[in-house]
């Protein structure tokens, strides 16, 4: 699928996406998705200095879902590189000293993941509850990956990309290029008592990580957006009033919707001083019993409007922003925000954001 999208200024966004990722990794080859995307880069070594001469950003990322090489400027330079740069991505032009010296990268940007204390949190409980191991990988699969290995997911993975979306004013992207949907089966399973390896990146002794994860969720993805701006967006929002500014707990705290193929849940998360984890919990669940504190006219207007406005940047800047199309269909704040109400946010949060039903995680009492 090729999508062309017209946008309102001279600057251009060329998006190159391959679904699969993790959820089609295996046991033995956790990570390569994530290494691959690293070599595949290499392709582009050879026009740095030019891209670079003509204003020209690219780069690539591994999320959980796809991966995806993206390259932005001025629409004329674009302009210039896009068929170069899609029949570029179709071959593995990598030696083994490539390999070795990536995968070697790779394994330190592995770490640095798990010396920070929340990313080594999260990444460790989604490995107990989910078995996954998100792009970052498992370490010993990457030591033990081969040359031979990376050419073989080369074709599984990489063979044909799943859509490529052009963001022009004025060039319509058409090329003879095969594109592949690849609908992806792979469910996510909840399970805490499942075997898994635990990495220990840092013992982080003095604070303590939280995170509250609801039960996997299939539906209402655009609504239970919406509704944790509601909840965690700005320091006047009703977690970071209560948890922060009125009891003084935490820096930070999140409330997300993570997406895993085609289901998600949500994720309150935070760090905090050891002493404090009890007065935090606390605090979350004296926001979440309190619907009218969350869920009330003033906040809801604020938080439509802003959003509105938002998607209004998004779309000025829509070479920059082009997740609305890579995201499957139903994930999209943009679904609901024009008919979205007040009743329909009540009813998303009584549904999904009840306090017993999230699985609480302190990562010092979690990985004993």
């Amino acid at each position: 699928m090729i999508i062309n999208l017209d946008n309102q200024t001279d600057l251009s966004g060329f998006y190159v996406v391959y679904n699969g990722s993790t959820n089609i990794e295996e046991p033995g080859n956790f990570g390569i998705s994530h290494l691959m995307e690293h070599l595949l880069c290499k392709s582009f070594d050879h026009l740095q200095d030019t891209y670079e001469e003509n204003g020209l950003s690219w780069n690539a990322y591994t999320s959980p879902n796809e991966i995806v090489f993206h390259l932005s400027g001025l629409d004329e330079n674009v302009q210039k590189y896009k068929k170069e740069f899609v029949d570029l991505l179709s071959e593995f032009n990598v030696t083994k000293s490539d390999f070795e010296k990536e995968r070697r990268i790779v394994l330190e940007e592995y770490m640095d993941s798990f010396n920070d204390q929340v990313s080594s949190h999260y990444l460790n409980l989604d490995r107990k509850l989910y078995g996954s191991y998100n792009p970052i990988g498992k370490r010993k699969d990457l030591e033990n990956l081969k040359y031979m290995d990376c050419l073989n997911f080369f074709e599984k993975q990489f063979l044909n990309p799943s859509k490529i979306i052009n963001v022009s004013k004025h060039d319509e992207f058409n090329y003879d290029v095969k594109t592949d949907g690849m609908d992806i089966d792979s469910e996510p399973k909840f399970d805490p008592n499942r075997d898994f390896e635990f990495e220990d990146g840092n013992s982080f002794k003095d604070k303590s990580s939280l995170i509250l994860k609801t039960p996997i969720i299939d539906s209402d993805f655009p609504e239970i957006k919406f509704v944790n701006l509601m909840l965690s967006h700005g320091l006047n929002s009703p977690l970071y009033d209560e948890v922060r500014e009125k009891r003084g707990l935490v820096y930070f705290i999140n409330s997300a919707v993570s997406r895993m193929n085609k289901k998600g849940c949500i994720n309150i998360s935070t760090l905090t001083s050891n002493e404090n984890t009890d007065g935090v919990i606390e605090a979350i669940d004296s926001v979440l019993s309190d619907k009218d504190r969350v869920i009330n006219e003033e906040r809801f207007n604020i938080i439509k409007k802003s959003t509105k406005i938002n998607l209004k940047q998004q779309d000025i800047n829509r070479h920059m922003s082009v997740n609305k199309w890579i995201n499957p269909k139903g994930w999209n704040l943009s679904d609901c925000i024009d008919d979205i109400s007040i009743e329909k946010c009540g009813e998303i949060f009584d549904k999904y954001f009840n306090v017993d039903d999230f699985y609480i995680s302190n990562d010092k009492k979690e990985f004993k």
